[in-house]
Parts: C-alpha cells; structure tokens; sequence
C-alpha cells in the first residue's frame, strides 16, 4: 500500500521564505586588534527595526579577514590611487598592482534600503611617514560606479563572514594544557657533558 503526498507549490514556496527570513541585518562591521565589532538591525519581533552594536571578544576567523582585504581594492580605487590605469582596467589587474598593497579596510557600514542602499569603507592606508585613517565616498548601490557588481558581490560575502562570527564562527582555539614534553635532547647533552 503506497501513499501519495500532494504539496501545492504555493504554499511549499512560502514555507521556504520563510524559513528563509533572517532575524538580523547586519548594518557594518569593523575589526581591530583581531577582534569585530558589529552593529545589526532587528527584523522580527516587538523591537523590530531597533540596531544593535556588538563587540565581539572572541579572535576573528582567517575566512573574515580575507573578506575584509578583499575590500581593498575598491578602498585604494576610490582614493585614486590608480592613476596610470583606465577606467576599464580589469578589477583583477589592480589587485596586482602595487598600490593595492598600502590600503587596508578595517570596516564597512551600510546605510538605506532597497534602491538607495548604499556602503562606506572605512580604513588606512600607508605613507612615507606612517598610516592616514579616512573613509572613502559613499557608494550608492544603484551608481554609476565602475566595479558596483564587484563590489556588492565582496560587501555580501563580507557580510555572511560576519554573521557567521556573530553565530560562533571564530579563531580556532589552541589547547592551552600542554600535552606532552620532551627533555631528550638536553638530556643527551647532559650525559654527555663535561666538567671542568
């Protein structure tokens, strides 16, 4: 005896989204001394629309700070820092370019919703006699900006990592109990040692 299951795609559509539907949205993020700080807006519940600011105490996640260097090309390209290049260089060839190599984001906010959501990178870049702090120009999702796509590509994987953080995703932790030592080395030294 077989039974058949009829699902109406309506309604197993609408169970996914929402299962789908995330509680928070993270609004920016920055990381110093290996540690984020995070701020996220509430979706859901009595205090829905409220933002919160967080700061982690836990070592960020080598998978969070990849994501937030590979934010710094755009930094280094809307400080003009390519000035021999066209404006349609390839994002991958200014990677490698050497500039490149000065600017470093600690952080990104977003502000707006839907069509006039909008980021700021925030960070330093290197100079003969130290670092400059500053932020770059806000950036409007629906701009004209050459590398938009790019960029909102890296802002959401940005975001993802900081989530995961947020959830537990952290620095693997050593083991601080020390498991086994060894003294044969210095033993055999002291065997065979003289005295004088």
């Amino acid at each position: 005896m077989t039974k058949t299951i009829t699902i109406n795609s309506e309604t197993f559509t609408n169970a996914l989204e929402k299962l789908n539907e995330k509680e928070v949205e993270i609004k920016g993020a920055s990381i110093k001394d290996a540690l984020c700080t995070y701020s996220y807006a509430l979706l859901k519940g009595p205090t829905k629309g409220d933002t919160l600011s967080r700061n982690g105490a836990h070592i960020v996640h080598d998978d969070l700070l990849m994501k937030f260097d590979s934010l710094d090309v755009f930094f280094a390209h809307l400080d003009d820092a390519y000035t021999g290049n066209k404006n349609t260089t390839p994002l991958t060839e200014l990677e490698g370019e050497i500039e490149t190599e000065k600017y470093h984001v600690t952080g990104f906010s977003i502000s707006g919703v839907e069509e006039n959501k909008s980021v700021i990178l925030s960070g330093w870049k290197d100079v003969d006699n130290g670092i400059i702090k500053f932020s770059a120009p806000k950036i409007k999702y629906s701009s004209a900006y050459l590398y938009i796509s790019e960029l909102k590509e890296r802002i959401e994987n940005a975001l993802d990592e900081v989530e995961k953080y947020m959830n537990g995703k952290t620095a693997p932790q050593e083991d601080p109990n020390q498991q086994v030592m060894t003294f044969s080395q210095e033993d055999d030294a002291f065997e065979k040692g003289k005295v004088l």
